[in-house]
């Protein structure tokens, strides 16, 4: 019994029982009311005589006031005839508006089950059928999404897995035929492919615990500006080398929070580095923090290259490189900054990037200040 059906036999069902009432009570109201009418003639008749109402007074309906009632009651009959069949209709009207959209998204639904990711519901109206027929839209933009960064994910997981498989068999087997010398050199170059390839494990690993929200964090209250200066610490000489200046500016104000210290260490070191390579000789990288009593507001500052306004909104995906000439030798494998937003969200904090082509970048990520301990 399909959901057309139900709706006009629901929409007859409460027309016909409201027909009923209102002509039961219609009738018994046109009744009572014509007897009391027929009575009081009566008696004014009588008055009018100078007597009271005759001994035939008691019967005051006859035959002429019975074919009235009978005329009455055959067109309340004729009415709610009518009111029914109109019912039938404007229910079988009102049950197509209503079904016609719900099949279309059912239909939708069916593509999609199927494999067809860009099914979508055609037009949807602004009632609330047609907000769940544009809920269904928005559903089937987000799993086509899903699957074509799926679909990227893994091309781009091959890719980075193939150069230092590539690098390691090729000098294995150059070793194997004696044309390449087993030196501690060539063994150092083996080695380092072999580190790429753990990170890039590790890295995988890191994410996809986070993005399953199965990532385990120690959180302890601690003081935000103790992990700028340690991350400072490990990168000044790095930043030397490189004629980088590294500072840090924060308010003198306590800024506590709940976190994860290994975790927050990693997400800075991954925004340090990634300020460091865009950074050119000579130019600056600032760290601050910053807090308001309700959260904490770490920021990475550099006077690099910049970024463009077309790569800003996809700089934390996975895999992406705002600059795709750069290798993962100077580049790194793309993983960094979608693993600083999974680590930022599974604190219950947010990250975003400021910036300006040629003026340098920012990148910002906010915590939950940590209350009175």
């Amino acid at each position: 019994m399909g959901l057309s059906f139900k709706l006009v036999v629901a929409f007859v069902a409460v027309t016909a029982a409201a027909l009923v009432v209102a002509g039961f009570l219609i009738e018994r109201a046109t009744e009572d009311e014509f007897e009391s009418y027929l009575q009081r003639r009566s008696a004014m008749e009588g008055r009018g005589q100078g007597q009271g109402p005759g001994p035939g007074s008691g019967q005051l309906i006859g035959d002429l006031e019975d074919s009235f009632l009978d005329d009455a009651r055959s067109s309340l009959v004729l009415s709610a005839g009518v009111g029914g069949v109109l019912a039938l209709m404007l229910g079988f009207l009102v049950a197509m508006q209503i079904t016609r959209p719900i099949r279309r998204v059912a239909a939708a639904a069916d593509a999609v089950a199927g494999g067809d990711l860009g099914a979508r519901v055609p037009s949807p109206s602004g009632d609330e059928i047609g907000q769940v027929g544009a809920a269904f839209n928005r559903m089937a933009d987000e799993l086509q999404g899903n699957e074509e960064a799926r679909k990227a994910m893994l091309a781009d997981i091959a890719h980075e897995l193939k150069t230092p498989l590539s690098v390691l068999r090729s000098n294995i087997e150059a070793m194997q035929d004696g044309v390449l010398p087993a030196t501690p050199d060539q063994i150092g170059v083996l080695h380092d492919e072999t580190m790429a390839l753990t990170r890039l494990i590790d890295d995988l690993r890191t994410l996809s615990l986070a993005a399953a929200g199965h990532l385990e964090l120690s959180l302890q209250r601690s003081d935000m500006r103790a992990f700028l200066e340690r991350v400072v610490a490990e990168f000044q000489e790095e930043a030397g080398r490189r004629g980088i200046m590294l500072a840090i500016e924060s308010q003198a104000a306590p800024l506590a929070a709940d976190v994860d210290g290994d975790r927050i260490m990693q997400a800075l070191r991954a925004l340090l580095d990634n300020a460091l390579q865009y950074t050119g000789s000579g130019g600056r990288v600032t760290l601050g923090a910053r807090g308001d009593g309700r959260q904490v507001v770490v920021s990475v500052s550099d006077t690099g290259s910049g970024i463009a306004p077309g790569d800003l909104p996809r700089i934390f995906d996975r895999f992406y490189r705002a600059d795709a000439s750069r290798s993962r030798k100077t580049g790194g494998s793309g993983l960094g900054l979608a693993i600083v937003k999974q680590l930022v969200e599974a604190h219950g904090g947010r990250v975003w990037a400021e910036s300006r082509v040629e003026s340098g970048s920012t990148f910002y990520f906010s915590l939950p200040a940590g209350g009175d301990g």
